[in-house]
């Protein structure tokens, strides 16, 4: 599963880039404005970006005087976020994270998923390393796929997985990797396994009222969010 996901991306990370540089999916005028705004809401300082991708995210951070520092397992996308931005990269798989290997340059202030959760297994053990590379009052923000897109797509209503990433998005993307989506009763008792922590959810929706994503936010030691 792992290989599969990196030689996706590998193979499609140029027609990516195309797509993010055209504003190609109308979706992220919500999604990439809601992310942003999380994370300039609870003014973090320093953030790691975890599956940075080409450095979108990175990039407009620096713009709000974050410090951003990128991680990601494609280095083909490393190489056009190095080649777009002055941010800090660094190559790093999530199994690295899950194993116990430190962020490089922690403590953060806060991290950020943003729509790089692919796999079903470990996630907990993935949130929890990563806050631990957090300081005293971090948070971890993740966004991914609302639960509903099974429903808009055909679907069951019942966590699974589901075959090609790229469908439904434009663009010539190939060899498309297989993905786990997960119900809100799922995730919410995903993120209950996680010691010492409070969490909301927040519903990005778009103006025709339909559910694009969730945002959800984590914070250590059961402080008020």
């Amino acid at each position: 599963m792992k290989n599969d996901i990196l030689n996706s991306w590998k193979k499609n990370a140029e027609e990516w880039n195309a797509m993010i540089e055209g504003k190609n999916i109308p979706s992220r005028t919500y999604t990439d404005k809601a992310i942003l705004e999380a994370i300039k809401s609870f003014r973090l300082k320093k953030v790691a970006d975890l599956g940075c991708g080409e450095g979108w995210l990175c990039r407009e951070m620096s713009k709000n005087q974050i410090e951003a520092v990128g991680f990601d397992a494609t280095r083909a996308l490393l190489k056009i976020a190095k080649e777009k931005g002055n941010e800090t990269y660094h190559p790093l798989e999530f199994g690295e994270i899950i194993k116990g290997r430190p962020l490089p340059k922690a403590p953060f202030t806060g991290a950020v998923f943003n729509f790089s959760l692919y796999q079903k297994n470990h996630l907990d053990l993935l949130f929890q390393e990563v806050l631990n590379s957090l300081d005293r009052k971090g948070i971890l923000l993740i966004q991914t796929l609302h639960p509903f897109d099974l429903i808009a797509n055909g679907f069951g209503y019942r966590s699974q997985w589901l075959r090609d990433s790229w469908k439904g998005l434009p663009g010539n993307f190939e060899d498309g990797h297989s993905w786990y989506a997960r119900t809100m009763e799922d995730w919410i008792e995903l993120i209950s396994k996680i010691p010492q922590i409070s969490f909301k959810i927040h519903e990005v929706i778009n103006d025709k009222g339909k559910p694009l994503s969730l945002l959800i936010i984590l914070k250590k030691r059961h402080g008020k969010i």
